[in-house]
Parts: C-alpha cells; sequence; structure tokens
C-alpha cells in the first residue's frame, strides 16, 4: 500500500449490528483501503474482529484517548438508534456528514426520550423550528395519534438543522437527497454518490410458491405501505388468481392473507435466492426519507421488474427501468401498474435489461471507489488541521451556544438569532483565520456592508466587528 494515503476516521456501526449502514461500512472499507489509512469509530453492538485486516479501529466513546485524531472524519448517518451514538459524536468534533436518509427525527427523538435526555430533544427543535417547537412537540404527544400518522409527522419535520450545522461538508446517497441540503453549505461542499452492492457469491435455488411472484423487498415499517401493498395485490388477483406475494425481510405480521409468504430477514444467499423466484418488485415508500433503497437495487440488478412510488430518490432512477406510480392514488397505480406489465412482455423484458443495467453501474466497485475519491477529496478540502482537543469549534449558532456579549438571543424569527444593535465583537477560535457568517442587517462587518435579507458573508480574521443592528444566525470560523 501507499505511503500516501490520507488518513481518515470512519465513524459507524459495524457488524454483527443489523444494519445497511454496517454492511455499507463494510463495503467501503474493503475497496478503499489502498487509498485511505482508515481508523474505524464504532459504537455499542459491533465486533471490530469483523472488520479488514489491517483496519484500526477504536470504541466511539474512547475517541478522546486519540494522541490526534485525523482531520478527515466521516460520519455515517441514518435514522436507526444504532447511529444516535454516532451523531452526538459528530456534534463534539465535527466533519463530513454522510446521510444515509435525511430525516432522522424518529432515532433523536426516541434515543433523547430513553436517555431522559427530554432538554436535549427540545433543543434540537427550538434548533430547527424556532417558535413553532412547542407547537410542533405538542403535535407529536398526541396519545389517539396512529403509528402511521405519527410517522408522517416525524417525516414532516425530518431535524437535521443540527447536523448540518455541525458538518463541515456532507455526501449523500442521491441527487434528491443532496438537493433538500446543499443550501446548508458552501458550493462545492456537497455531494451525490452511489449505492455500492457486494459481489455475488452462493446463491440459493428455490421453487416459485406461485405462478406470478411479487416481492416487497427489505425491511418492514410504516412506510412501506404494506396494507395498501396487499390490498394492490389483492385487486391484480382478481385479474390473474394465481399471483401471490413474498415479503423478504424482517419486521412483517405473521397475520397475512394465504396468498402471502412471511420469508423473514435471510442470509445473503438465500435473500439473493427468493429475489430471483419474482417476477415483479414493488416499493412503495411514502412518505420519504430521502433513503435510497438498497434491496430494490438488488431486484433490479437481478432483472426483476419493479414498480416504484412517484418520489424522494425513486425520481432519480431513469425511466425506462422502473415504473412509477402516484404516491395519492397506491392501490390503483399499483394493482393497474401491475396487469400494464404482465400484459407486455416486450417491456418486461426491456426493464429488466435498463434495471440490470443501472444497479450494476450505482453499485459497482469502480463507481465505490470513485465516489470516495471525491468524498475523501471533499473532507479533506473541509478542514485545515488534526484536532486534539474534543472540541468542535468551528461551528456556531444562536439556538445552541451562550448568547455573547452585546447580543440577545429571538427565537421568533424562523432560525432562532441573535440581535444586536450598536458595536459588537465575535471572535474566534485560536487557529481562526477566517468566518462565513449568515447574518442581516443594516451596518457593517469589518467594513463591509450588511446584507438587507439573511445571507452568507465570508469574513477575514479571528474578530468579527459588527457595527449598526442586525441578526446573526450561525458562524463557520475556518
Amino acid at each position: 500500500m501507499s505511503d500516501e494515503r490520507e488518513d481518515a476516521l470512519l465513524v459507524t456501526p459495524i457488524p454483527p449490528v443489523e444494519s445497511g449502514l454496517a454492511t455499507y461500512a463494510m463495503r467501503v472499507l474493503q475497496n478503499t483501503m489502498d487509498f485511505v489509512n482508515w481508523t474505524v469509530a464504532y459504537p455499542e453492538g459491533g465486533d471490530p474482529d469483523t472488520l479488514p485486516s489491517g483496519i484500526l479501529s477504536i470504541r466511539i466513546d474512547r475517541i478522546s484517548d486519540m494522541n490526534v485524531i485525523p482531520r478527515i472524519r466521516i460520519f455515517q448517518l441514518g435514522n436507526s438508534i444504532h447511529c444516535f451514538p454516532v451523531v452526538q459524536t459528530l456534534y463534539r468534533y465535527g466533519g463530513t456528514a454522510l446521510f444515509h436518509e435525511i430525516v432522522l427525527h424518529h432515532m433523536l427523538r426516541f434515543c433523547y426520550y430513553k436517555n431522559d435526555q427530554l432538554e436535549e430533544y427540545r433543543r434540537e427543535l427550538r434548533f430547527c423550528y424556532g417558535p413553532n417547537a412547542e407547537k410542533i412537540e405538542k403535535e407529536l404527544s398526541i396519545e389517539s395519534i396512529s403509528i402511521k400518522e405519527y410517522d408522517i409527522l416525524l417525516k414532516k419535520y425530518p431535524l437535521i438543522g443540527r447536523v448540518l450545522h455541525a458538518s463541515s461538508s456532507a455526501a449523500c446517497l442521491s441527487t434528491y437527497a443532496e438537493s433538500v441540503i446543499e443550501n446548508a453549505f458552501r458550493q462545492g461542499r456537497t455531494c451525490s454518490i452511489g449505492h455500492p452492492l457486494s459481489p455475488l457469491a452462493e446463491i440459493e435455488v428455490f421453487e416459485k410458491p406461485f405462478d406470478t411472484c411479487i416481492g416487497l423487498l427489505g425491511s418492514n415499517h410504516p412506510g412501506r405501505n404494506l396494507p395498501e401493498v396487499l390490498e394492490a395485490v389483492e385487486l391484480f388477483r382478481r385479474e390473474i388468481p394465481e399471483a401471490g406475494l413474498l415479503l423478504i425481510g424482517g419486521g412483517y405480521p405473521e397475520n397475512i392473507p394465504e396468498w402471502a409468504v412471511n420469508c423473514g430477514r435471510l442470509p445473503e444467499s438465500e435473500y439473493q435466492g427468493w429475489i430471483r423466484t419474482l417476477d415483479y418488485a414493488v416499493d412503495m415508500r411514502y412518505p420519504t426519507c430521502g433513503e435510497t433503497s438498497g434491496s430494490l437495487l438488488e431486484a433490479m440488478r437481478a432483472g426483476v421488474p419493479s414498480i416504484v412510488t412517484a418520489t424522494g430518490t425513486f425520481i432519480n432512477i431513469p425511466s425506462d427501468a422502473v415504473l412509477r406510480v402516484p404516491c395519492d392514488n397506491m392501490v390503483q397505480g399499483l394493482s393497474q401498474s401491475l396487469s400494464y406489465l404482465h400484459a407486455r412482455p416486450e417491456l418486461r423484458k426491456a426493464m429488466s435489461a435498463n434495471s440490470i443495467s443501472y444497479a450494476e453501474d450505482t453499485g459497482s466497485i469502480e463507481r465505490l471507489r470513485s465516489d470516495w475519491k471525491r468524498i475523501i477529496s471533499m473532507a479533506s478540502e473541509s478542514v485545515s488541521e488534526n484536532i486534539i482537543t474534543a472540541s468542535n469549534s468551528y461551528s456556531f449558532s444562536p439556538a445552541w451556544h451562550q448568547t455573547p456579549p452585546g447580543f440577545t438571543m429571538d427565537i421568533s424569527t424562523e432560525a432562532v438569532s441573535w440581535k444586536y444593535s450598536g458595536d459588537v465583537l465575535l471572535e474566534g477560535p485560536q487557529n481562526s483565520r477566517e468566518a462565513e457568517i449568515t447574518v442581516c442587517g443594516t451596518g457593517s462587518i469589518n467594513g463591509k456592508q450588511l446584507p438587507i435579507e439573511p445571507g452568507v458573508m465570508s469574513v477575514k480574521g479571528k474578530k468579527l466587528s459588527l457595527t449598526g443592528e442586525g441578526r446573526v444566525y450561525s458562524v463557520l470560523w475556518k
């Protein structure tokens, strides 16, 4: 291996934790070791013996014991409880966020409540939603709300503001997700990447349980809309009575119709085998978390014609590779799409070929290596030096930090702000040389006129001298 490899810290769940992020981390580590000298920081439940040989590792709660913490720090973030310590570590050290999903509210709310940190959760709400925070908390606390309604509400309020503020750059697994968060960063500080798939090894062979097999892949959750899928397949069966549904993943209920099979969570060889019994795959996610569906990519790699909702990252899939149905007419849309495909073997054949081409491109090792060279370069350009102290001192926010002298906090603005009148001073950490400040007002900052509406200004120097009247929304010290 080259001695010119970049030193980098990857903070992530690892196996045997049952998380797609753990699987993803292993794919990345195995295929980037020749140009990155990795140290992996893992939360509880991970086993460092599962990591590739030569990868250094440390428990996430021992990072502060490192002599020097690499300046390139990448944090894998998703909406599962395994990511809560990863998020807390990002808050502490800062770095590059890798978003598998752009909704974090389910995880943050559950973990803050579980850890008896209600006030920290409320601070997250205030950070993102300012004067509406109390209203949102009450909205989410209605006891009569159904699980599905609760899921929809949490997705309505993604709660990623503090994560974005703590990050110097960000990568997303789709251009859709990047489009949602890119305005929180300077140009060139975000990128979208593919979703690597593991090379296919042994694949079990199974007999088809139905003449026409429809598959719903991946773990069950309210956003998968299982009741609507069942209703749509039941309608389709009026035309094709020999059709049946395979639920290939964990968390599905046992009380399902006789024309459905609950396969459960499976070893990889069996998982791949059941996928290859399918005539059609369906993924009716809505509302979106901005997630990329690895299970859908597996079906597409196997050449299974797929039907998806017209939302989120599914919009980015080429139109000749999937059929999309409107989210507000899911049952009829899915049923009619199944009928439409079933009557057109040539279309199924073309979709199969296009699906394979798309999945093999976005899921290839070559794409992974190219993407991760871009991430490492972007992360390297976003920071200036290694750190020794456990302090993310470059990001400064009215919603989260102590109000400086001369300012007052104002939560009536859409984003929490500090307001001032007269001459005030903001001073950065010891090694800061420049600041990007989100500000507005009628005066000046270091002699430069302030924008009337909130905007980002780049200002040289460790000290920011503000005059006149205005508001400060955030500061990023460089």
